[in-house]
């Protein structure tokens, strides 16, 4: 007589092991985090060497831009200032577009000091996050604080943020618009940003009181994951400060989706797996000095991806007898560029810019 198994029956796999109740072979999200898991372990995350490491670097900034649509810029032409104000006493505001092509120019504000010292000064290129933009109080007092340091800061509006949309609702509407868009084109919204911050690192490193060896990039949340993907492609950046951005793509999609889903797909480019995770992103910064900051209380950045990356960036930087140029810690605050994410970035760009 045969009997028919309970439906809450756990079937043993050929391999010896339990698999998962049957429920879950219903489940699509669990059946691609599953493919996550694959595709990430497959990845390469032990070096023999420096040379073994440059290897794989350099093939990643061959097949990255491909795989994910870094866009094709045309050269660099006239960028229009649209406005030149004074900011307090000693502080300049310049009101700028950078060109893109004939039809797009990035809209930006500059900020530099009102007496620059006669000589080519340092820059900031400073990215603001999801859904943020130029006009961000706290942006701009940094931006303000480091003018009067002797640095030149830029802070530009992201597409579809700030002035380069006119949708009311952008991170819904526009937000939509240009993912679709972009990827009915292969364009993948994150590898946007990190063309236009390299199209604006390109512009700061032509202007004529800008010392184009001293850019530096950063950014916070969305605006850090612009910070490590473009310096990590991108030589120009002389140092890299990416705040409250730093997890792995698996370990988002295998921990952090059992209690927490993002708003919308925008910081996640199709097939990036297949290349690489974040972590070789901020070891690609190597030798480079490299701030990392991570805010406990931003459950969308698990901390165990924070360890993972802090671990394999400091064993390439070790590759390098350079591991004393990295900086990593956790603190408590708001999501914000204040208290001491602002203190820790403005230290590190007087040290190392």
């Amino acid at each position: 007589m045969s009997v028919s198994k309970p439906a809450s029956h756990i079937e043993t796999g050929s391999n010896g092991h339990t698999d998962e109740p049957l429920g879950q072979q219903n489940n699509a999200i669990r059946w691609l985090q599953k493919q996550v898991l694959r595709q990430s372990a497959a990845l390469p995350r032990v070096f023999s060497g420096l040379r073994e490491w440059e290897t794989y670097r350099a093939g990643l900034r061959e097949r990255l831009p491909h795989i994910i649509g870094v866009p094709d810029f045309p050269p660099l032409g006239e960028c229009r200032v649209r406005a030149r104000l004074a900011v307090g006493d000693d502080v300049v505001l310049e009101r700028v577009d950078v060109r893109v092509d004939d039809d797009y120019g990035i809209p930006a504000f500059v900020f530099l000091p009102k007496n620059p010292p006669g000589r080519p000064m340092p820059a900031l290129l400073w990215n603001p996050g999801w859904p943020e933009d130029k006009w961000k109080p706290a942006y701009q007092g940094f931006a303000v604080r480091m003018a009067r340091q002797g640095f030149v800061v830029l802070i530009l509006d992201h597409a579809p943020f700030g002035e380069t949309s006119d949708f009311e609702h952008k991170h819904g509407r526009g937000m939509t618009l240009l993912m679709g868009m972009g990827d009915v084109i292969g364009v993948s919204q994150l590898a946007l940003r990190a063309a236009e911050a390299m199209r604006c690192g390109e512009y700061l490193r032509s202007r004529s009181d800008v010392d184009p060896r001293r850019v530096a990039i950063s950014g916070l949340c969305q605006g850090g994951m612009d910070t490590w993907l473009t310096a990590a492609l991108e030589e120009g950046f002389c140092a890299a400060a990416p705040l409250c951005a730093a997890t792995t793509f698996t370990i988002h999609m295998a921990e952090m989706a059992s209690y927490y889903a993002n708003a919308d797909a925008s910081p996640f480019p199709f097939g990036i797996l297949k290349v690489c995770d974040i972590e070789h992103l901020h070891a690609a910064i190597a030798p480079r000095p490299l701030l990392v900051r991570a805010n406990l209380p931003d459950q969308w950045w698990p901390v165990s991806g924070f360890a993972q990356v802090e671990s394999f960036t400091r064993s390439i930087y070790r590759l390098y007898d350079a591991e004393d140029r990295v900086d990593f810690r956790a603190e408590v605050h708001e999501h914000n560029l204040t208290g001491p994410f602002a203190d820790a970035l403005e230290q590190f760009l007087l040290r190392y810019v």
